[in-house]
């Protein structure tokens, strides 16, 4: 819809480019007053005019209505182009958001695990483990691997000593469920840990 509205709007735009500069007639050097009065006057000669001044006069007339005509098309063209333009550039907006949306909702889960006093989410696809360990969801066994492990290390129990149990509590969980979102991404039920990450 997008490509469409962005296609129409050239077309308006170059309808009008067209109109402005290529379609000429004896009249263009005329204002529009001018043009009105040139008009009246034809019109007047036309209706009392008989055989070839009659035929010369109807010609005129039609030239210079449609001298008259084309500003308007031109603003209408231009009208055109604007409004698809700016549907366009709407539409661009709303992906945009809903793109910022969806990042949102993905890396909401990674924003609590860098908060030690929150509480993880469970895991429940391969865009939220990704998110939570910082990888792709296509990533290589060895690059997930080694993120859980990064994660993991950061979150080292031998660390956690003299802290407030709840704390220690939370931060143990997000332990859980890194390696969740890293078994999600392996296919695996279980993943080996280090040595670190056992420590209690």
């Amino acid at each position: 819809m997008r490509t469409l509205l962005v296609l129409i709007a050239l077309l308006a735009g170059g309808y009008a480019g067209y109109v402005a500069f290529f379609v000429k007639t004896p009249y263009s050097s005329y204002s529009q007053a001018q043009l009105g009065q040139l008009e009246d006057e034809y019109t007047r000669q036309y209706l009392s005019a008989e055989g070839d001044e009659s035929e010369a006069l109807r010609v005129s007339l039609t030239l210079i209505r449609e001298e008259l005509a084309r500003p308007l098309h031109m603003k209408a063209a231009l009208g055109v182009a604007g409004l698809s333009l700016l549907g366009a550039l709407a539409l661009t907006l709303v992906r945009s958001r809903r793109r910022a949306d969806t990042a949102q909702d993905a890396y909401g889960s990674s924003q609590e695990l860098a908060d030690p006093s929150s509480t993880p989410a469970p895991v429940v696809s391969r865009e939220q483990a990704a998110a939570l360990l910082g990888v792709r969801p296509d990533a290589p066994r060895g690059v997930i691997e080694a993120a859980l492990q990064a994660q993991l290390a950061e979150r080292d129990p031998s660390l956690l000593h003299g802290l407030d149990p709840t704390l220690r509590q939370r931060v143990l969980q997000q332990r859980e469920v890194l390696t969740q979102a890293a078994n999600l991404l392996l296919g695996r039920q279980e993943l080996p840990l280090s040595d670190g990450s056992s420590r209690s």
